[in-house]
C-alpha cells in the first residue's frame, strides 16, 4: 500500500544565543535512535515512513534556525518516481533467410525485459550491437534510430573519460533507440543480475530516462544471435572498444510482447537554508539521503524491517547537528541542506535536485555529501572521496591539517565515487566531496558491507561506532566555517575544472 504525503505543520523553536558546542556522540545517537526505529518503518519512499522521516528532518532544521529552502517557502521538493516490475514476456528473435525468416531461440531464462508502460509490443524491430555506446547521439542516430540496441553493461575500454552506463544509455535514447538491452558478461553475474532485475526497479518519471523497452541479456545469448545472423562476435567486441566505433547492424529482428506493472508516486527531498550575509558570494551545499528499504523481508521473517541506522540515519544525524552549529555561525555565504530521496534506487533524489535546483548551480562553491558515517571509533584518518576531481584539493587538505586529520591517500575509497549522491554534482563539473572516517577504515568498512549493509541488522544498537561520526560531524562544521567565510575562502564559485 502507498501513502500520500499529507500537509505537515512545522514547529519553530527559538535559537539560544549561546555559543555552539562541539557535536557529541549523544547528539548524533538521539537522531539515529528515532530515524532508525521500527516506528519509521525503514524509511522507504512513498510510505508513512517517508512522512515521518521528512517531517522529522524539516522540524529539526527549523528548530536549528534554518528556513525553508524551496522558493524560500517550502521544505519539501516533490520528486515523482516510477516503479516498474516485469510480469510477463513473449520474445522471438529471427533472421532473414531468403524470402522467409528463421527463428533464433535463446531461451527465456537468458533475457529479462521491462516496458516503459504497461503493455509494449514490437513487430520485427531491427537489432544493432552498440558495443560500449561511445558515440554522441548525432553519430549514433543513423544506426540506432527506431531499433533495439544491445549495449555492454560493464567493462572499461582504454578510452579517456569513459562514461557510465547511464550516460551511454542516455545517448542511445537521444539517438532514437526504441529499446536498450544491457549485455551481462559471465554466467554467475548473469544469474545474479537477472534475479535482481526481475524485482521492482525505480526511476525518475522524466522523459529521456527509459526506452520503450529495457532489459538484460546474457553474453551467451547475444553471441548466439550474432552467430546465427552471420556476425563475428569477437571481432565486434574488439572493435566496439574504439572511440569511433559505429553500431553494427545485426541482420536480425525481434518481435515481442512485454507486460510490466507500472506505478507512479510522489516522494520528496527536504531542503533547508541558512541565509548568508553576502549571498552573492556563492552557496555551500550539505546533503545526504534519508531513504532506506522499508519492510524488506517476507512475513515469515522474525525481523522484517531494514532500519538503515548506519545507512543513512547516521548521515542525516550529522546534517542535522551540522546545520545547528552553522546556523549560529552567521557566515557570509548561503548554506543549503538537502536530504534526498531514493538514493538507494540510483541517486534519484540528487539527480532530481540537480535538474531543478533550489539555487542556480553556477553559484555552487562546493558540496559535501554525508553517508554511512557510523563505522569507526575515531575520525583522525579520513577518506576524501572526490579528491582529484576538482582544483579544490589544496583547500580540503588545508582544513584537514587545521583540524588535525590525516587524509587517506591510498585511492581505494575512490571506488565509491559514483555510488554516492555527491557524484551527481561531480559529474556535472561542480566540486563535491564525501569526507568520512568510515571509508578510511578498510577493515571495518568491508565488515559492514559484508554484514549489516542493506540488511535488517543495520539497527541502532551497541554495534554502532559513533566516535568517528562525531569527529566527522565536527569536521563538517569546520568545512562549513572555512568555505562559508569570505575571510578564509574569498574565491567566487566557478566550474569544478577551474576552481582553486
Amino acid at each position: 500500500m502507498r501513502f500520500v504525503l499529507v500537509p505537515i505543520v512545522i514547529l519553530f523553536w527559538s535559537i539560544s544565543p549561546a555559543q555552539a558546542e562541539d557535536i557529541t556522540e549523544k547528539d548524533l545517537l538521539e537522531h539515529i535512535d528515532i530515524l532508525a526505529s521500527d516506528a519509521f518503518g525503514g524509511r522507504k519512499p512513498g510510505t508513512t515512513g517517508e512522512n515521518k522521516t521528512v517531517n522529522y528532518i524539516a522540524t529539526s532544521w527549523a528548530k536549528a534556525g534554518l528556513t525553508p529552502g524551496v522558493d524560500n517557502k517550502n521544505w519539501y521538493m516533490p520528486v515523482t518516481l516510477v516503479e516498474r516490475t516485469p510480469l510477463t514476456q513473449d520474445i522471438r528473435f529471427s533472421r532473414a533467410a531468403g524470402n522467409k525468416r528463421k527463428n533464433i531461440s535463446i531461451g527465456d531464462d537468458q533475457i529479462v525485459l521491462r516496458g516503459a508502460e504497461k503493455d509494449i509490443r514490437f513487430e520485427q524491430v531491427e537489432l544493432v550491437h552498440a558495443g560500449y555506446g561511445l558515440g554522441d547521439p548525432e553519430s549514433l542516430r543513423a544506426r540506432v534510430s527506431g531499433k533495439m540496441a544491445f549495449l555492454y553493461l560493464s567493462g572499461r575500454p582504454a578510452v579517456p573519460d569513459f562514461p557510465s552506463y547511464q550516460k551511454r544509455k542516455k545517448n542511445l535514447l537521444a539517438a532514437g533507440a526504441r529499446g536498450v538491452i544491457a549485455i551481462v558478461k559471465g554466467e554467475a553475474r548473469w544469474s545474479r543480475f537477472a534475479r535482481r532485475y526481475k524485482r521492482t526497479g525505480t526511476n525518475l518519471d522524466q522523459a529521456g530516462l527509459h526506452a520503450e523497452i529495457e532489459g538484460l541479456i546474457s553474453a551467451k545469448a547475444i553471441r548466439k544471435i550474432m552467430r546465427k545472423a552471420g556476425l563475428d562476435a569477437d571481432m565486434i567486441a574488439a572493435g566496439s572498444a574504439e572511440k569511433d566505433y559505429l553500431p553494427a547492424i545485426m541482420n536480425a529482428a525481434v518481435t515481442l510482447s512485454v507486460n510490466t506493472r507500472v506505478h507512479k508516486f510522489k516522494s520528496h527531498n527536504v531542503i533547508g537554508k541558512i541565509a548568508g550575509k553576502e549571498p552573492k558570494s556563492g552557496v555551500l551545499l550539505f546533503l545526504g539521503h534519508w531513504d532506506h528499504f522499508g519492510t524488506c523481508l517476507p512475513k515469515t521473517a522474525e525481523d522484517r524491517i531494514c532500519n538503515g541506522a548506519v545507512d543513512n540515519a547516521s548521515g542525516i544525524s550529522l546534517l542535522i547537528e551540522t546545520a545547528e552549529r552553522l546556523a549560529l555561525a552567521k557566515l557570509d555565504r548561503d548554506i543549503y541542506f538537502l536530504a534526498t530521496t531514493a538514493e538507494e534506487s540510483g541517486l534519484l533524489g540528487a539527480r532530481a535536485f540537480a535538474s531543478d535546483p533550489a539555487f542556480p548551480l553556477d553559484r555552487l562553491v562546493v558540496a559535501f555529501n554525508a553517508d554511512s558515517v557510523a563505522l569507526t571509533p575515531d575520525g583522525k584518518k579520513i577518506a576524501v572521496i572526490g579528491l582529484g576531481q576538482t582544483a579544490l584539493d589544496p583547500q580540503i587538505e588545508k582544513v584537514a591539517e587545521m583540524q588535525g586529520r590525516e587524509i587517506d591517500m591510498s585511492g581505494k575509497p575512490d571506488v565509491f565515487l559514483a555510488r554516492q549522491d555527491g557524484y551527481v554534482f561531480t559529474d556535472k563539473g561542480y566540486p563535491a566531496f564525501m569526507i568520512t572516517s568510515a571509508f578510511a577504515d578498510e577493515e571495518r568498512l568491508n565488515a559492514f558491507l559484508a554484514g549489516r549493509y542493506h540488511d535488517v541488522s543495520d539497527e541502532s544498537d551497541s554495534g554502532l561506532e559513533l566516535g568517528g561520526a562525531r569527529d566527522d560531524a565536527n569536521f563538517h562544521v569546520a568545512l562549513g566555517q572555512y568555505f562559508g567565510s569570505l575571510a578564509t575562502y574569498p574565491k567566487k564559485p566557478t566550474s569544478g575544472a577551474t576552481q582553486n
